[in-house]
């Protein structure tokens, strides 16, 4: 037995390990990975390295004190923030487990995939630059190296996602960074109609399509204006419930809704992991994270091109 393995067969009572995590540090590559809890269905993300964890922490504690308040705010800030808490998961503390005799600290965060009977998952990594203010030389060059040819065109890339494929009686696809690394301005499109389950002919839900723009422009939007943070190697996650697009199998309700049994949107498009999110320094303070908001713009031409082209359903 590995040693990720020995790990993750003491886990404390009422955790388990997530086992439809599609990027990022995973239990596999000998890392704790997520954790997601029994009781309550929530995500446990392990906080890393110590800065690493105290800036997420600030982010999401910040963003949480804009979630609770009630009243209606007038400052430009305050509504960027307001916004944003739309496009974020849900964020529920960090409380701290014993993991192999070890204290660990964990951001916990609402499941996005919760009730989703074939949930598709697709890590959408965005900045043409991932690495943060504070790495090291040898960092920064391995990280240029990273999914290139993506980066430079699109500012974006895939390294992760899985989908349940309708042509293939929902059978499980998954496709980690060594695909991902091989996509290029030619084939990214590819990638992305797979996730979405596009049919033989290249049609595409326009339903599905129209919940997931609805998303994105909160959050391209947002990025168009805020001017407080800089975010590296930050993430857009896409998530749907390829069930939801079996027609033969829903109500007309939810054919036109996309929602789960309980009501709820099975289509969400979710800004994740920031770790690396930085505070604007003094001389950018009134200028916009150009490297975030290209590979956004990104993402939403890509969608939009798939809506316009008639391509639909």
């Amino acid at each position: 037995m590995s040693e990720w393995e020995t790990i993750l067969s003491d886990l404390p009572p009422g955790v388990l390990q997530l086992e439809n995590q599609v990027a990022g540090h995973t239990a596999a590559q000998g890392c704790l990975g997520l954790l997601k809890t029994t009781s309550d269905g929530t995500i446990l993300k392990p906080t890393g390295k110590v800065l690493c964890g105290i800036r997420e922490i600030a982010f999401y504690e910040r963003l949480e004190e804009a979630r609770q308040r009630k009243r209606e705010q007038a400052n430009v800030d305050d509504h960027l923030w307001t916004v944003l808490c739309q496009v974020v998961p849900k964020y529920f503390g960090h409380p701290k487990h014993i993991i192999d005799g070890k204290e660990v600290e964990f951001i916990q965060l609402e499941d996005l995939t919760e009730g989703l009977k074939w949930p598709c998952i697709m890590d959408v990594k965005i900045g043409r630059r991932t690495w943060d203010p504070l790495a090291t030389p040898e960092k920064r060059k391995a990280e240029e190296n990273k999914y290139k040819a993506c980066r430079q065109r699109f500012g974006l890339c895939i390294p992760g996602f899985q989908l349940y494929a309708l042509r293939d009686g929902g059978k499980l696809i998954r496709h980690g960074k060594d695909y991902g690394k091989q996509l290029t301005e030619d084939n990214i499109r590819d990638a992305f109609l797979l996730y979405l389950n596009a049919a033989e002919d290249g049609r595409v839900s326009r339903k599905l399509l129209e919940h997931f723009l609805h998303d994105l422009h909160l959050i391209r939007d947002w990025a168009h204006h805020q001017t407080t943070y800089r975010l590296y190697s930050s993430s857009v996650l896409l998530v749907y419930d390829a069930a939801q697009l079996d027609e033969s199998k829903q109500s007309k309700q939810q054919r036109e809704s996309l929602t789960n049994s309980h009501g709820t949107p099975s289509v969400r498009a979710r800004m994740i992991d920031f770790a690396h999110a930085f505070p604007t320094e003094t001389p950018d303070a009134d200028t916009v994270d150009e490297n975030y908001l290209q590979g956004v713009d990104s993402l939403v031409d890509i969608f939009e091109q798939f809506l316009a082209s008639g391509q639909v359903g």
